[in-house]
């Protein structure tokens, strides 16, 4: 019995991380040329209400942009592609079980469940080339969020994840 609680137990150990992986998706205009897109300017998308988060986004987006080439223009000058950031949050249910017992023996199980809300959020970054407005690449990045993370958590939380959603920029 000692055994397979002490199994059950660290299988619930060894899933806690799962529970936080991220979901990093992309897609992309087959007919584009990425090499000479070079420049970009900001669309409105569908941001955040929180100025604070506002900004995090913007700044994590910017410097992945600029890390794979793309620069920023200046008022009036006409970008090679125009970016847009949407969020959205939604909420889950988590379930989380524990059992232990016997097999042979109905009477020694025992278990419990206890669920609670899970916040999900989701941030989607489009490139939109101007000369035909039509969206070339997008990444779309989904995690739970930690509702209790400290500033400098949310930092590196929203920084990883544009660092993942353009791994994959530009497409190979």
């Amino acid at each position: 019995m000692r055994i397979a609680t002490l199994s059950t137990a660290a299988g619930l150990v060894l899933l806690a991380p799962l529970a936080f992986a991220q979901t990093v998706t992309y897609d992309y205009d087959k007919a584009t040329d990425f090499s000479r897109l070079r420049t970009y300017a900001w669309t409105r998308g569908t941001p955040v209400n929180d100025e604070l988060n506002h900004r995090r986004i913007v700044s994590a987006i910017e410097a992945q942009l600029a890390s794979h080439g793309l620069v920023p223009v200046p008022a009036g000058v006409q970008p090679d592609v125009l970016v847009a950031y949407h969020a959205s949050f939604d909420r889950n249910l988590q379930v989380n079980a524990f059992g232990s017992g016997v097999a042979y023996r109905p009477a020694l199980r025992s278990g419990s469940a206890r669920a609670e809300e899970v916040l999900v959020g989701s941030l989607v970054v489009d490139l939109i080339d101007v000369r035909s407005g039509s969206i070339v690449w997008r990444g779309i990045a989904t995690r739970d969020v930690d509702t209790k993370a400290s500033p400098e958590r949310r930092d590196k939380n929203v920084a990883r994840a544009t660092e993942k959603l353009f791994r994959n920029y530009p497409p190979r």
